[in-house]
């Protein structure tokens, strides 16, 4: 039987992974350091080639975690208490609450009269109305859960039908626009907080919103929304057919009006979390069982079962607990340093040290995935500052150019949210993906080092 290039990496990465299992660790590094990296670097394979349903690789890698106790079971499964999970989990009953009451076909037949320009002009307005949502709710996979079910009936009435160019194109465009531009909002990405945190714990910098737009928005935030609706258009091309349905206008049903006050509820809620505290994930999940409550709620408490896949749930779990594990065996500080020894850094020497922090971070996402990575590379931020003679805030600085780097979806779960929600496979992204990996190394990278060297961010 002849293999195609998923089965090749596939094999390749259960090689490697038996490899690091028998080979002997090298002196100072424990056994379970090297199992770790064994079972990671299978789960990424098998994530990355797609050779298995994500939720199969998922289950693997706990059984394998607990197996070889790489860490504590706790450290293992608490991707089952992580607030992504949780998130993921409400955005797919509010999903199927929107369909189920019809509120989706409803909304997307006014967006139809209203938004019936150019194909790639559609594609600007989701990339950069998911931008410009992130400067009021925080949380990516909130934006992402709140949005898409509307975002899929919008494109059901352009007469894009699942499985289409077009449909498949504007859920990665909602996905991907209320992602990759906001790593250069402050509070509006995981990445940016974890880093935001960890500067303050371990150096106790604090970053300033207006500084951090600054440096990052104008090189980072702004060719991310140009660029995207671009390659979208070039990987899934097609033309919108709108459905101009001619049937008369009915009042909001109950179910309708009970779950539009829900969401605005939700919204609320996520607007105002910096004053009440409460994790978007906790008000997803209140909002998902409201949504079931019995004569409250519109969705029959069975359809929990029959209606909403529980596979992508354990994919996001898994992919917290992968991140946990990293960071609980040593494996993310080993690899951290190990590549940190061989990486030319030098004073004076500003572009190639630029290069070379914002390719260790590119590297060390696809270990820990980009929520972890700040994690990682903020302790190793005093060696570099040391090696390179800048100041530490520009080396801590130096980690967001990096998460954009995203090879594959699993390094940034609200991407993962987006194909769970919109029912694509990781292949449909994977081009986008790495086009917007090729533009950032050829674009962004030039233009954000010139932008800081300019500023004065870099001496």
């Amino acid at each position: 039987m002849k293999l195609g290039p998923a089965q090749f990496f596939a094999g390749l990465a259960t090689v490697g992974a038996i490899a690091l299992l028998i080979v002997p660790p090298p002196d100072g590094v424990p056994p379970g350091t090297m199992h770790a990296a064994a079972i990671v670097t299978l789960a990424i394979g098998l994530w990355a080639t797609g050779v298995l349903p994500e939720y199969l690789t998922a289950l693997l890698f706990f059984l394998l975690a607990v197996v070889f106790a790489v860490a504590p079971r706790d450290v293992v499964f608490s991707g089952f208490s992580a607030g992504a999970t949780w998130l993921l989990f409400g955005g797919l009953v509010i999903g199927l609450a929107v369909e189920r009451t019809g509120f989706g076909a409803r909304v997307s037949r006014r967006a139809v009269g209203l938004l019936t320009g150019s194909y790639l002009g559609i594609l600007y307005c989701l990339v950069i109305g998911g931008t410009l949502l992130a400067f009021l709710v925080p949380s990516a996979a909130g934006r992402v859960v709140i949005t898409l079910p509307f975002v899929l009936k919008f494109a059901e009435q352009l007469g894009f039908r699942e499985g289409s160019n077009g449909r498949t194109a504007m859920a990665l465009a909602l996905g991907m626009g209320t992602v990759f531009p906001t790593f250069s909002i402050l509070p509006a990405a995981v990445p940016n907080m974890g880093l935001v945190g960890a500067a303050e714990s371990i150096y106790g910098i604090q970053f300033t919103y207006g500084l951090y737009l600054a440096q990052n928005f104008p090189v980072i935030g702004i060719p991310s929304m140009l660029f995207l609706p671009l390659a979208l258009r070039f990987v899934y091309p097609d033309t919108p057919r709108p459905r101009f349905e001619t049937a008369e206008w009915r009042p909001l049903g109950g179910g309708e009006i009970r779950l539009t006050i829900i969401l605005l509820m939700s919204l609320a809620l996520w607007l105002s979390d910096a004053w009440h505290g409460v994790s978007p994930a906790w008000v997803a999940l209140g909002a998902a069982v409201l949504l079931v409550l019995p004569r409250i709620g519109v969705i029959a408490p069975e359809e929990l079962v029959r209606g909403v896949n529980y596979g992508p749930w354990f994919y996001i779990a898994a992919l917290v607990g992968m991140g946990a594990v990293v960071h609980n065996s040593g494996l993310g500080d080993a690899v951290g340093r190990l590549v940190l020894s061989v990486i030319p850094l030098s004073p004076g020497n500003d572009a190639q040290n630029f290069v070379a922090m914002v390719a260790l971070g590119m590297g060390m996402g696809l270990v820990s995935t980009m929520p972890g990575q700040p994690g990682i590379m903020t302790p190793l931020a005093q060696p570099i500052a040391d090696a390179t003679g800048w100041p530490l805030m520009t080396v801590l600085m130096a980690q967001v150019p990096s998460w954009g780097l995203a090879l594959v979806p699993y390094q940034i779960p609200p991407l993962v949210v987006t194909l769970a929600m919109a029912r694509l496979s990781i292949g449909k992204i994977l081009p986008v993906m790495w086009l917007h990996v090729a533009f950032i190394w050829a674009v962004t990278m030039p233009l954000t080092f010139l932008w800081w060297k300019a500023t004065g961010f870099i001496p």
